[in-house]
C-alpha cells in the first residue's frame, strides 16, 4: 500500500484535524511514514492566522516536493480554504482540500494515485453553506500524543477585527453530545489519561443545536460517563464562563483547574477596536470570581501587542492590567496585518520594531510572574501526567498545566498520572518527587 506522511502548522484544532485524517488513511490501508523521509503522499495541514503562517506553509510545500518529485502533495487546512487559487497555481501542489471536505481526502488521494492527474485537484467549497459539524471518527491509534485532543466545535461567529478564522472555518457548528462522549470513551479505552476539549469558539458550544447543550453539560457528562483521569479545557472566551461552568469544575477533581482565557489587550479602547465584547473591568471581575471559587486555579492568556492605534499610553494600560491579573503564562504576539480583515486597513499601524519591543516587555513580565508562581507551589502536592521518561526521571504537566520534572520514578511511568510533592524549580519547570512508589491511573 502507499506510504503517507503528515505535517501540521498552527493550532490544537489543526492537530486534531490531522489526527482524524491520519486515522482515515490508516483505516484505508495506507502506511504512515516520517514526514522528513520518503513517502508516496504528503499531507500538509496549513495555517492562515497570520501572513507568517501562510509563508511557512508555502515554504514547507516547496521543500516537501523537492524531497520527492514523484510524490503527491496534498494541501489542506485554513490556508487551503482561504486561497485555493494561489495554492493550486503552485507547481508543487497536487490537490487542495478545504476545511469542510476532509471526509473526501482519501478518495481524492486515491484518484490522484490511480489516474496520475496532471492538473491539481481542488476540493474547496464555501464554508458558509455548511452548518453541521463534520463528523470524522478519531482513531485512537492515530493520535501521537499522551494527551488526546477532542474537537467538539467548529467555526466562529465573533468576527474579531484582526481574525480571518470565520472566513476559513465558517459559522459555529457544534458536535452532538453523544458523539463527543463516545469518542472520549474510545480514547479512554485506548489508554489516554487526559482529554483536552478543543474548538475554534469553545465557549459557544451548543448554541446552534436544537436542545442547546452547554460546555458545562459536556463536562458533566464526561465526568459521569467516562473514566478518563483528567479533562482539560482548551482556549475559551472569558465571558462565556458562567456559574454552571464553575459548579461543574468544582464537582470533580478530574477537571483540571486551569483555564486559558484570551485577554488580547488590557485597554478598553483597543478591545473595542478589536471587536472584543468585554471590558478590562469585566475580565478582571471574572478572574477574581473564578479564583475565589476554584481552588488552585491558574489562568493563562493570549495578548496581541501593537494593534493599530495602540499608543504608548494604551500599552501602559495593558501592562498595568497584566500586573494586576498575574497570569500563569502570557502568550504575547506582535499584531500581524492580516489581509482580508478590517484591522488590516485601520489607520495608525504600529512600527514593527515597536511591536517587537512591547512583546519583549510583556515576555519579561510573564517570566517574572511565572517564577513567582512556581516558587509559591514548592511544598505543595500535584499530579503529573508523565509524557516522557528517561530512566528514573520523567517530565510532564501538572493538573494546572505547569511543566514538571519528576525524579525517582519507577519503570513504566510514562503515560500515567503520578502524585508528587513539589520540591524545587528548574528554570520555568517545577521539580517533584513521587509520593508513592507507583503511578496511579486516576486522580479520583
Amino acid at each position: 500500500m502507499p506510504t503517507i506522511a503528515f505535517a501540521t502548522l498552527g493550532c490544537r484544532v489543526n492537530q486534531y484535524d490531522t489526527d482524524s485524517m491520519r486515522g482515515l488513511f490508516l483505516a484505508a490501508g495506507f502506511t504512515e511514514a516520517d514526514f522528513n523521509g520518503p513517502a508516496d503522499v504528503y499531507v500538509i495541514n496549513t495555517c492562515s492566522v497570520t501572513q507568517v503562517g501562510e509563508k511557512k506553509s508555502r515554504q514547507l510545500i516547496r521543500r516537501t516536493k523537492k524531497r520527492n518529485e514523484a510524490a503527491k502533495v496534498i494541501v489542506t487546512g485554513c490556508y487551503a480554504q482561504l486561497d485555493p487559487e494561489l495554492l493550486t497555481s503552485m507547481p508543487e501542489v497536487d490537490a487542495v482540500v478545504g476545511t469542510n471536505e476532509r471526509k473526501r481526502i482519501v478518495s481524492i488521494v486515491r484518484e490522484l494515485l490511480h489516474d496520475g492527474e496532471d492538473e491539481a485537484i481542488t476540493a474547496v467549497h464555501d464554508v458558509r453553506r455548511h452548518d453541521e459539524f463534520e463528523e470524522i471518527p478519531l482513531y485512537p491509534s492515530a493520535v501521537e500524543h499522551t494527551r488526546a485532543d477532542l474537537k467538539i466545535q467548529e467555526g466562529c461567529n465573533n468576527f474579531c477585527s484582526y481574525c480571518i478564522i470565520p472566513y476559513t472555518r465558517g459559522a459555529l457548528k457544534s458536535r452532538r453530545p453523544d458523539a463527543i462522549v463516545a469518542e472520549a470513551q474510545r480514547l479512554v479505552a485506548a489508554g489516554f489519561k487526559e482529554i483536552v476539549l478543543t474548538g475554534i469558539h469553545l465557549g459557544a458550544y451548543g448554541r446552534d443545536l436544537d436542545d442547546h447543550p452547554t460546555l458545562a453539560h459536556i463536562l458533566d457528562r464526561l465526568v459521569k460517563e467516562t473514566d478518563v483521569a483528567r479533562i482539560r479545557l482548551g482556549s475559551i472566551e472569558s465571558l462565556e464562563i458562567g456559574d454552571d461552568m464553575i459548579a461543574v469544575m468544582n464537582s470533580s477533581d478530574r477537571i483540571c483547574p486551569h483555564l486559558h482565557l484570551p485577554l488580547q489587550s488590557g485597554s478598553d479602547t483597543i478591545l473595542k477596536a478589536m471587536n472584543r465584547h468585554y471590558t478590562v473591568a469585566e475580565y478582571e471581575d471574572l478572574i477574581a470570581r473564578l479564583r475565589s471559587h476554584i481552588d488552585g486555579l491558574t489562568v493563562s492568556t493570549d495578548l496581541i501587542l501593537g494593534f493599530p492605534g495602540e499608543t504608548e499610553a494604551l500599552f501602559d494600560e495593558t501592562m498595568a492590567a497584566l500586573e494586576q491579573l498575574r497570569f500563569s503564562h502570557i502568550h504575547a504576539f506582535p499584531y500581524s496585518q492580516r489581509r482580508g480583515t478590517p484591522a488590516a486597513d485601520m489607520k495608525d499601524q504600529v512600527d514593527t520594531a515597536e511591536k517587537k519591543r512591547r512583546v519583549e516587555l510583556v515576555n519579561e513580565l510573564s517570566a517574572r510572574q511565572k517564577e513567582s508562581l512556581l516558587t509559591s507551589l514548592i511544598g505543595q502536592k500535584a499530579a503529573v501526567l508523565i509524557e516522557k521518561q528517561d530512566g528514573t526521571t520523567g517530565e510532564g504537566f501538572t493538573e494546572n498545566y505547569e511543566r514538571a520534572v519528576v525524579e525517582g520514578l519507577p519503570a513504566g511511568a510514562e503515560g500515567t498520572v503520578v502524585p508528587v510533592t513539589l520540591t524545587d524549580t528548574d528554570g520555568a519547570k517545577l521539580v517533584g518527587e513521587p509520593i508513592t512508589g507507583r503511578p496511579r491511573e486516576s486522580r479520583e
